[in-house]
């Protein structure tokens, strides 16, 4: 079954959620998010910036009238597992800011949400224009080639060796005087719009992530993960994500991990895999598989992100011993990427991405030193570290095309 991401409807939301964004961003925190085909935008305010999970449970219950919105590392994973790390990231582990209201576009169709006075405040906010610049980023730099392949050759080796069956791994990439983030979230909502997409500015901090694969969506009881593995170029048979071997026992062995997981806070049998899919994001094809189901009683929303996160396909599995791969052969902290972005509703729902195809912008928040990213590939039993290198690259192609001048 193939499905392709609605792309007209996803461009025109979002840019006209980024114009109100824009005014937003000089009062102090602010957020514009895809969720599916629907386009969110909201202020924040600031809370704690978590160090526990117990914090991340205390964040999602502050009162808001539309929730609790933010991001977790990569390495706030080890509040909820024992998995290996590597060095401290440049930026917090975590951080959240209430939301109180939003404007949302679905296509043709707008609404407002939230408590009366801070609808009433959000409108007045207005909306600027949008003037959208060409790109002003130096030339990327990667990390080498030659070491990213002698990585997958030894996590080849402990596959072999019965350690583990799936190893995810990633390369870094800088681009120096990257521009103003949201030029950048712009350009790729025009070429490469996607369905789990996040533009987060902390007030110290901003995220843009162009990610299309969704980690957690609690709606009631119900939960849905939607596992991505598998990468074609568009100009390949998308055909091929569900024929070929290598690509389905990738999947096949995320998807086993992620109904593990939900089934230690769903309902008993409960717990479902739907049909491989082929989705088209930009230039690229990729094979995902929804996995539902339903809350148990005395579970929570925050549970079911527990036991999710850092999410299968970004780690492997087994997801411990996958990460100590991952800690040994990286040799330096994710950060934001292959954490989550997302919310908890004030009305116990929850939304939350896998944050790939995400750069961190590090320093001012309109003119950033930096712009941090990281791709990676899934290492099974018959990749080719040359091929899965290359992979890396057509994952960064969109990202830094959006990035660098």
């Amino acid at each position: 079954m193939l499905h392709e991401t609605p792309r007209t409807d996803i461009v025109a939301a979002t840019r006209a959620a980024t114009a109100r964004f824009v005014a937003l961003r000089r009062r102090g925190p602010a957020f514009v998010a895809v969720d599916g085909p629907r386009v969110v935008v909201g202020a924040l305010s600031a809370l704690q910036v978590p160090g526990s999970w117990a914090d991340v449970q205390h964040a999602a219950a502050v009162p808001a009238g539309f929730g609790v919105v933010g991001y977790l590392a990569y390495e706030a994973g080890t509040w909820v597992e024992r998995i290996a790390t590597t060095g401290k990231p440049q930026v917090p582990l975590g951080w959240f800011g209430r939301c109180d209201a939003v404007w949302s576009q679905t296509g043709g169709d707008s609404r407002w949400q939230g408590t009366d006075a801070a609808v009433a405040e959000l409108r007045r906010a207005g909306t600027e224009p949008l003037d959208e610049l060409p790109p002003r980023g130096e030339r990327p730099e990667w990390s080498s080639a030659t070491d990213y392949q002698g990585a997958v050759a030894a996590a080849l080796a402990a596959i072999r060796e019965g350690e583990c069956y799936q190893v995810n791994l990633a390369r870094e990439v800088r681009v120096r005087n990257p521009g103003d983030p949201v030029q950048v979230w712009l350009r790729l909502a025009r070429s490469n719009p996607s369905r789990r997409a996040m533009l987060l500015d902390t007030g110290a901090l901003t995220i843009v992530s162009n990610s299309p694969e969704l980690l957690l969506a609690a709606r009631g009881r119900s939960l849905l993960s939607i596992p991505i593995k598998g990468t074609r170029p568009a100009s390949a048979a998308p055909e091929a994500l569900l024929q070929n071997r290598k690509e389905r026992a990738e999947l096949t062995m995320i998807v086993d991990l992620v109904r593990a997981d939900l089934g230690r806070v769903a309902r008993p049998g409960t717990v479902r895999a739907g049909p491989r899919r082929v989705g088209r994001v930009g230039h690229l094809w990729h094979a995902m598989q929804r996995v539902y189901a339903e809350l148990d009683d005395g579970r929570s929303a925050v549970d079911a992100l527990s036991v999710l996160f850092p999410a299968g396909s970004v780690t492997g599995a087994p997801r411990i011993r996958a990460t100590e791969l991952i800690a040994r052969h990286e040799r330096g902290p994710r950060g934001v990427y292959c954490g989550t972005m997302g919310w908890f509703g004030a009305d116990g729902s929850a939304n939350w991405n896998v944050a790939i195809r995400t750069i961190t912008f590090l320093g001012p928040r309109e003119e950033p030193d930096v712009a941090a990213m990281h791709f990676g590939s899934g290492i099974v039993w018959g990749s080719d570290p040359r091929r899965e290198c290359i992979e890396t690259e057509w994952k960064a192609r969109r990202l830094l095309a959006a990035v660098c001048a």
